[in-house]
Formats: structure tokens, sequence, C-alpha cells
């Protein structure tokens, strides 16, 4: 591996650090709001006991931390480390810059789409910068099938709830529950950035030719599904391809060409691992899985 590719990682930690914090420290926090985790945490003490949130967000996380770096790897160790350190320090450097207060609503929307950007990025890179989103990645490891964001989603809201006990304010409760659908959602989108694909089902009389043009233009595979139509009461087979979105308007126009009458079904694939897609994936690393590598590899 390079040294680009080393650094790499750790740019966009960097970068998903410095949009949480300025989300956070110049959007939500002079509204009392916060979209959960430890950010909610650091927010209540920084407004009753005026402590600053670059400390709570280490100390908090430190702790995490010391609890929950062995589900991480060694990789995931040094990430993280570096999310929590790069985190209280962008928040000690915006400290002392302010915003004009403007609108709640529009705090809450922006500052919500900044820090989903920032913990996508660095979940992205296998990393974390704490509280929920650390909690999460290591409750993800366990269970990969759920994701990150809902693990998030389901830590953020208690302690939404009860920050908005402690303020005692429906509305700081509600604006924050709404940075934090906004925070999710954007972090959803990071993960799934670049991961998307289509799924064409083509009926046709012409699978052979078919399947040997989307060889040769789109170097993808098919794969021959035996089929019967029951109007008709014929045997043949069904292909099934997977294709990038920019190529699908290129592969409906080929199979529309070469056949007409060609019965297409598509529908989304939302991650797809294999030759022509993302090969080496978060889930090869996962901690959990290193009894079943043991008894199946090779």
């Amino acid at each position: 591996m390079t040294i680009a590719n080393r650094i790499k990682p750790y740019l966009f930690i960097l970068l998903g650090t410095l949009a949480l914090c300025i989300g956070l420290r110049l959007f939500l926090v002079p509204f009392k709001l916060s979209p959960g985790g430890v950010s909610t945490v650091s927010t209540v003490l920084f407004y009753l006991f005026r402590v600053p949130l670059s400390f709570t967000n280490l100390f908090v996380n430190g702790v995490l931390f010391l609890f929950g770096y062995k589900y991480l790897g060694k990789d995931g160790i040094l990430k993280t480390a570096c999310g929590v350190i790069f985190t209280s320090l962008f928040l000690a450097v915006l400290d002392n810059i302010s915003l004009e207060q403007g609108d709640v609503f529009a705090a809450s929307v922006f500052g919500g789409i900044l820090m989903g950007l920032g913990v996508g990025l660095a979940v992205r890179q296998e990393a974390s910068t704490g509280g929920s989103d650390f909690a999460a990645l290591i409750l993800h490891r366990f269970f990969p099938h759920i994701s990150v964001s809902l693990f998030i989603l389901l830590i953020d809201l208690i302690i939404i709830f009860l920050s908005g006990l402690i303020f005692k304010s429906f509305s700081t409760s509600f604006y924050s529950a709404l940075a934090l659908a906004v925070s999710m959602k954007t972090t959803d989108l990071i993960l799934a950035f670049g991961d998307a694909a289509k799924s064409v089902y083509i009926l046709s009389d012409k699978t052979e030719e078919i399947s040997t043009a989307i060889g040769e233009v789109f170097s993808r595979g098919t794969t021959g599904i035996p089929a019967r139509g029951m109007y008709r009461k014929t045997e043949g087979l069904m292909l099934l391809s997977v294709v990038s979105p920019k190529e699908l308007p290129s592969l409906i126009h080929l199979i529309r060409r070469m056949d007409p009458s060609a019965f297409l079904i598509i529908s989304d694939a939302r991650e797809v691992l294999g030759e022509g897609f993302k090969s080496g994936t978060g889930y090869d690393k996962m901690m959990i899985n290193k009894k079943l590598n043991r008894r199946y590899d090779g």
C-alpha cells in the first residue's frame, strides 16, 4: 500500500470531524440543540456548568474507547482515536467563533446535514468520531444486518428525550430530533454513496444474443434463471444483470434495439459486492466473524 493510500482515510476523517464540529458548535449549540450522543451531554454540561465542549467530548469518548477498543481491530483503533482527538481539537478551536443566531429551523437542518456528513465520512473509513456513532459501530459488529444509522437513532432518541427534560423545553427536543433525522438521513446517503447499483431482469427470446452483447459492451456478467411463462406455457431463461446507475440507460437502449418486445424489470440494489463492483469491505474485517473465518477459510 502506497503512502497516499495510507493517508487518504485520515484525510477523510479530518474533513468529517471538521464538518461535524462546525455543524454542532456554530449551528446547533447556540440554540441548545444537539442530535443525541456525546454532543447532547456536552451541550447540557456547557449550559449548566460552562464545561467546554472539547473537554466533555474527550473525557466521555475516552471512557467509551476503553470499553470498546477491542471490538475495532488494530486499524480501527487508530482511526477512531484520531476521530475523537480531531473532534476535540476542532471543538476547542471553534469555541471562540460564533455566528449570528438566525432561524432555529434552518440551524437544525444545516447543523444536522453537517453532522451527518461528518459521521458518514468517518464511518466509511471504519472509524468513529466518538459518542453514539462509536457505540453504534461496535454494536454493528455484533449485528451487521442492522444499519449503523439505526443504532445511532435508537441511542440518540433516548438521550434527546432526557435533554428535553433537563432543559424543560419541548421545542428544544423537537428541533434536536429534527436535526437527528436530517443527520441520520445524510449519514445513510454518505454510507451508500458509490455502492448503489441497478438489478435488471430480462425476459426475451434472444437471451443468448443479449447476454453476449452485455458482456462485450459493458463487461458485465449475466445469470440465466430458468423461467416458465404461465400464459403461453413456454420454458426459457430470464437474464439477471447488475449494472451501475449511469450504465442503465445505455443497457436499456441496447436491449430494446436487439429485441423491441423484451420485458424488463429494473430494481435498486443497495449494495453490490464482487467482481466489477466493491470487493474488500468492512464485513471482511468484522471481529465477530473470526471463528467463522477459521472454520470456513480455504
